[in-house]
């Protein structure tokens, strides 16, 4: 009786998953080429070494691309944010060590404002075109390493936006169309909402000397909103990054068409310290902190030689200009950077008695896209009793930090381990304010500004 049973329960079995495939295949469900995978910008995850996994997220696929730039062209040192149907513009460049010409082809992707994709179509957000390619291109002059350099300018007449919100630039090889090369993020918004930014320190007694808390009020004047506390959504940014930003703060108070969000705990952040800087627009002395310029006639390109730094954490602080985390790509012996600016190895080193247990730290900045990328891990030497990293990178002026990253966190650092943390730190703080309308299906951008401690 008991075989009888075993054999009826295994042809079931077979029964019902042959049921089973056969309606999933009739129902069209289908596996898609690029996934989202709902994880911090900053995981490393191995998941992401499979190319068919796109990001929603600034990154860039393909090794032979460097110094990714996405900006306003009123500044290069901008942030990629564009009025709505206004004539301003974005420029995207990039270079790429591969001196075969290539195709490049570049679309657009409406966001969420949680960086999921929408579920506007193209057509719904874009007009004229969906996709074109990049036309502009040329070639390094005299350089130790040879590249192409691909620019792009857009809205342009072959494609513009029509609504506000988060977007994905994806570029990818024409050759290769389901394959990203690059993805990097962008804001479209609409001045339907005023901003009033208060920054002080924390009125926090054990944070206030460390830490910057930053109030704000949104007023939608006569712009009609329907139910702010639920479908109005603000994101609080320090110096545009998104690996720290604060999002879910709802409204303390509303008074009529004005948003109170004057909290004391949920809207504070490190001030951490001003950025390190090193100056490599010359080759020809040893500028701003560069220890020794030397030509390795092995790999035929320049090296340069950092001064030692040191931990600054518990130090007094000290006030000194900087770019916020930017940089800023420059030859000063030359009239296009773009193609003139050589690619040369930067050594970095950091001077500690000891290695540090339970973590590695990272190099960090705009430069490494405010990520804990392998290629900017320091490794320790016991005998000099340094941390020391040499990155390949484009001649200019670079602001950087060290910041540590715990064993197992993968997406959040500890900036103030080496650097030290002040509330006195001139800093950015962006507030980004969203509103979802009922009878439509995207999050519009109806409102941001921008505000400097120290302004």
């Amino acid at each position: 009786m008991n075989k009888i049973f075993s054999i009826f329960l295994k042809n079931s079995l077979i029964v019902f998953l042959l049921v089973f495939t056969i309606s999933f295949s009739f129902f069209g469900f289908k596996t898609k080429s690029f996934q989202y995978l709902n994880i911090s910008n900053n995981d490393t995850t191995d998941i992401y070494a499979n190319d068919n996994y796109l990001r929603y997220d600034d990154y860039t696929y393909n090794k032979n691309i460097k110094t990714v730039l996405l900006y306003n062209l009123r500044d290069e040192l901008s942030y990629p944010t564009l009025p709505l149907n206004s004539s301003e513009k974005l420029k995207l460049s990039f270079d790429d060590f591969n001196t075969s010409l290539k195709t490049y082809y570049y679309t657009f992707i409406h966001c969420n404002v949680n960086w999921t994709p929408s579920d506007l179509s193209p057509n719904q957000y874009l007009d004229n075109y969906t996709e074109d390619d990049i036309k502009e291109y040329k070639y390094s002059f005299n350089t130790d390493k040879a590249f192409i350099h691909y620019n792009l300018t857009f809205p342009n007449e072959n494609i513009s936006i029509k609504l506000s919100g988060n977007y994905i630039i994806k570029v990818y090889d024409s050759d290769y169309p389901d394959e990203a090369v690059i993805t990097k993020r962008f804001l479209v918004y609409e001045n339907h909402a005023d901003v009033n930014i208060t920054i002080k320190p924390s009125v926090n007694p054990n944070e206030r000397f460390t830490r910057q808390e930053i109030d704000f009020e949104v007023n939608h004047n006569n712009y009609e909103i329907n139910n702010p506390y639920q479908n109005i959504t603000v994101i609080l940014m320090q110096n545009y990054r998104w690996d720290n930003a604060i999002s879910g703060l709802k409204p303390k108070f509303i008074n009529g068409s004005l948003l109170d969000y004057n909290y004391e705990a949920v809207n504070v952040f490190d001030g951490n310290n001003e950025f390190r800087n090193f100056d490599i627009k010359s080759m020809n002395f040893n500028s701003q902190n560069v220890y020794r310029v030397q030509y390795d006639n092995a790999e035929k390109m320049m090296n340069i030689i950092l001064y030692e730094d040191l931990p600054r954490a518990f130090r007094k602080h000290y006030a000194q200009p900087d770019l916020n985390g930017n940089f800023l790509v420059k030859r000063d012996d030359s009239n296009d950077s773009e193609t003139d600016a050589e690619y040369v190895n930067v050594t970095f080193n950091l001077k500690r008695d000891t290695l540090r247990y339970g973590g590695n730290i990272y190099l960090f900045g705009k430069f490494t896209d405010w990520k804990f990328k392998e290629e900017f891990k320091m490794a320790y030497d016991t005998i000099n009793k340094q941390y020391q990293q040499t990155v390949l990178l484009k001649q200019g002026y670079y602001n950087y930090m060290y910041c540590f990253v715990k064993d197992g966190s993968k997406n959040v650092g500890d900036i103030s381990y080496i650097e030290g943390t002040y509330y006195e730190t001139e800093n950015d703080y962006t507030v980004l304010v969203y509103y979802r309308n009922p009878m439509e299906n995207f999050d519009q951008l109806i409102g941001m500004k921008t505000r400097n401690t120290n302004k």
